[in-house]
């Protein structure tokens, strides 16, 4: 006679159908091996698996869709979803217009660059001359740094006037002083420190109202761009000495054309107690022009009046503009000659052995 199976052995079937059931469930869900462990059933089902990643749970396994099958189960520990702020997101990527280049400064002036200054020439009208010598002196310093002018031919100059002047003219050097001897105060070159440095001296000596008198150059440089050319500061003869202007003339263009051939800008400032005849024979011999325009070319075109006894003259590349003969205050009141300046621009010719 078969025995009914007790209630208890009846409990044992259901446990082991549900453990079952569920062992075939984390099978099909878990993502990697699952390591299972069962423990006598009889008394209790356990089983252990390895974390799950974390996943929507509106997202299916195996390539269902969501509406077909049981959403997968939500991770409940700590481990199985990684903290928001892990997580590495990469934007999209963006196009960004590259910005404009930075505009270089233009660069410093190098050897060989053109330069400009202001030249000028003044008869101070000696002490000997009228009275009031040295505040008259004092009176022109003050014109030619109120004029801006550089470099300045100075004539007529005395001892009590060239102290004046070196005294008022601060940041200018004057050359010759007293190194000339005494003759040789009358003319004096002044230029302004900041601008042009020294690099030679020397003179011719030529007949002045029956006297001989040193006729002073310098050779300067420009400091910015060390473009070098020579200033020659003349004061020729008065009156009825024509043959002693005429011989002076001579010398002067000898020493243009000396200190010309070697390739160096020469100018020319002074009293020339002409009014044309110095320039055109000048500029006929050595291609000088006039700061007003003045030229010689196959004849003589004395440029822009007034036209003054005292010139400005350059040879080389030169380009004079801002001529002016000037009888502004105090200069009217200071001296019997016009003060007489203008802009040059100068571009020098400098060696390729000198720019290596």
């Amino acid at each position: 006679m078969r025995r009914r199976p007790t209630r208890s052995r009846a409990l044992l079937l259901v446990a082991t159908l549900v453990t079952s059931a569920a062992v075939g469930i984390g099978i099909l869900s878990a993502p990697g091996p699952v390591d299972l462990t069962v423990v006598d059933v009889a008394a209790q089902s356990v089983v252990h698996s390895a974390d799950v990643t974390a996943r929507p749970v509106d997202v299916s396994r195996g390539g269902l869709a969501s509406g077909n099958r049981t959403p997968a189960l939500k991770a409940t520990t700590a481990t199985a979803k990684a903290p928001e702020s892990s997580l590495v997101r990469i934007p999209p990527y963006k196009v960004v217009e590259a910005k404009p280049t930075i505009e270089k400064l233009p660069p410093g002036p190098v050897p060989g660059d053109p330069f400009s200054f202001r030249l000028g020439t003044l008869n101070i009208l000696g002490s000997q001359h009228a009275p009031g010598g040295t505040s008259r002196a004092a009176a022109l310093a003050g014109a030619i740094e109120g004029r801006g002018v550089d470099i300045v031919g100075l004539q007529e100059v005395q001892d009590d006037q060239l102290a004046v002047m070196q005294s008022q003219l601060g940041g200018y050097t004057i050359w010759p002083g007293q190194g000339l001897g005494n003759q040789g105060v009358r003319l004096q070159i002044a230029w302004r420190d900041s601008m042009f440095s020294l690099q030679d001296t020397g003179s011719i000596t030529t007949t002045f109202d029956r006297q001989q008198r040193p006729i002073p150059w310098v050779l300067l440089q420009h400091r910015a761009t060390q473009g070098e050319f020579y200033v020659i500061d003349i004061h020729n003869s008065p009156r009825d000495q024509e043959g002693d202007r005429d011989a002076a003339t001579g010398e002067e263009i000898a020493l243009i054309n000396e200190l010309r051939s070697t390739g160096k800008t020469v100018f020319i400032l002074g009293d020339t107690n002409e009014h044309t005849e110095f320039f055109c024979r000048v500029a006929a011999s050595t291609g000088m022009v006039g700061s007003n325009g003045a030229y010689y070319s196959g004849g003589c075109s004395t440029g822009a009046g007034p036209i003054k006894i005292d010139w400005i003259m350059g040879a080389g590349e030169v380009d004079f503009s801002g001529h002016v003969v000037d009888y502004g205050s105090p200069v009217s009141s200071a001296t019997d000659h016009a003060f007489v300046h203008a802009d040059v621009r100068v571009t020098p010719m400098i060696a390729r052995s000198e720019l290596d």
